[in-house]
């Protein structure tokens, strides 16, 4: 499963040194790649080949990736520089200190005999916690206990949450001065309601292959009767999906700016314990919210009671695996990504175990690693020519606003006055976060991404 970005990290932090030039170990070329283009194309029949061509012809797409361009290298070449850096980091560092959480949580993950040792045992207090739910409250409770700050509904590729909801705290749209919590409908294993309900025959594969993966989870955590549970978990989720709205619809905002009051939700999507759920979420006190699917939020809500008690249950059961299989045995993480990298991405074949723990640092640790990379390949001279050129670009937008002889004189006040409200940030954070609330344990991999998370 693919986590959204926490943080600002090394990634960006590589592109800002790039685009202004800051010294690095082995200076690459810069400017136009004329190499790439492919001159047997002309420009005015199809642009992209004639631009990108040649470099295509002897590109390949390396077996880790699913696809691949000048993003994905500058990627790549970010993970090699940040890595050394990470692996060092808390060589000579003080217990408690930004560089020691980000080198004992490469380090942790890194240590996959301790996790092979460990088995499943990390997850057991979660398992035991779902073997306890005797009732609709406690499962409202366990879903409610689920709830992550892990949605954009201004960020279409963000929509996706494998928790029953997503939530997104932001400004209220019809008043900026304010903020509420936006829920938004989940709780698939697949990305979208297409890849259940879609009738083409690729999309039919898909879904066969999914529910043997189903199983063969259930199968490794050594789950009694893992075909049937499979079954009925699939079942579970395509009537998810049924009542989801679709992506189209999902990015209309108008359609999706839906204010419900705390006491709308029993009368609007009866079924699910609200104030359990809200409760277990930290939301219990919380007055307004906007519902982002309102009739997804129904229709969720119901299946909770039109839906056995016994299959929700192994529903939460698989999707506690699943969201932690990075953490677990190699066989798990090996069955997770023969699904979600080999069939639903085209990837062939995993990526070596120093990326995954590159990339799972960055995103618990990002504004700490981002913070070393800076300090070796982003000098504070290098931010502040990049901003003065912005000062420039500024200066130049004002020059235009007061040439333009279409707007009229109160048009170009408010205009002038509106970009004098722009703020670019350059590179990093004028205040950086602050990591000193995560306990991060050397040799706790799991327990560090758990933290983490939350």
């Amino acid at each position: 499963m693919i986590r959204p970005a926490r943080s600002i990290g090394a990634r960006a932090l590589a592109l800002a040194a790039v685009v202004t030039g800051a010294a690095t170990p082995a200076p690459g070329p810069h400017g136009l790649d004329l190499s790439g283009i492919d001159r047997s194309v002309a420009p005015a029949d199809d642009f992209f080949h004639y631009a990108n061509g040649a470099w295509l012809k002897v590109t390949e797409i390396p077996p880790d990736r699913s696809s691949y361009g000048p993003g994905e290298q500058l990627t790549e070449l970010t993970a090699e520089r940040t890595a050394e850096l990470v692996r060092n980091a808390a060589a000579a560092a003080a217990a408690g200190s930004e560089a020691r959480k980000i080198g004992d949580y490469y380090a942790s993950f890194m240590d996959e005999d301790a996790i092979e040792k460990k088995g499943l045992e990390p997850l057991q207090p979660a398992l035991r916690s779902i073997e306890a739910i005797k009732d609709r409250a406690g499962l409202a409770r366990a879903l409610g206990a689920t709830l992550r700050a892990d949605v954009d509904v201004l960020n279409a590729t963000n929509l996706y949450t494998d928790n029953l909801l997503g939530l997104w705290v932001a400004q209220d749209l019809d008043d900026p001065a304010r903020y509420l919590p936006f829920l938004l409908q989940g709780g698939l294993g697949m990305p979208d309601r297409d890849y259940y309900l879609n009738p083409s025959q690729k999309m039919a594969d898909i879904r066969a292959k999914y529910q043997a993966h189903i199983a063969a989870v259930l199968a490794l955590a050594q789950l009694p009767d893992a075909p049937g549970k499979a079954a009925r978990i699939f079942d579970l989720e395509r009537r998810m999906a049924q009542v989801h709205w679709d992506r189209a619809q999902s990015e209309e905002v108008l359609k999706g700016n839906n204010h419900w009051a705390r006491k709308d939700f029993e009368l609007r999507a009866p079924g699910l314990d609200w104030e359990a759920f809200l409760g277990a979420a930290g939301l219990a006190q919380q007055k307004e919210f906007v519902v982002w699917q309102p009739s997804a939020v129904t229709g969720l809500s119901a299946l909770i009671t039109s839906q056995p008690l016994e299959t929700w249950k192994d529903y939460l059961r698989f999707h506690a695996i699943e969201h932690n299989s990075a953490y677990l045995p190699r066989a798990f993480v090996e069955e997770h990504f023969a699904f979600h990298g080999r069939a639903l991405s085209g990837t062939p074949q995993l990526r070596p175990r120093w990326k995954r723990a590159m990339a799972d640092t960055n995103s618990a640790l990002g504004e700490a690693v981002g913070k070393l990379y800076v300090q070796r390949y982003f000098p504070p001279a290098e931010k502040a020519r990049a901003e003065a050129m912005v000062r420039n670009l500024l200066a130049a937008f004002a020059v235009r606003i007061d040439r333009l002889g279409w707007m009229a004189p109160e048009t170009r006040v408010r205009a002038k006055a509106k970009l004098a409200t722009l703020k670019v940030g350059v590179g990093y954070p004028d205040k950086w976060r602050d990591y000193s609330g995560l306990k991060v344990i050397r040799g706790d991999a799991f327990g560090n991404a758990q933290r983490a998370e939350l």
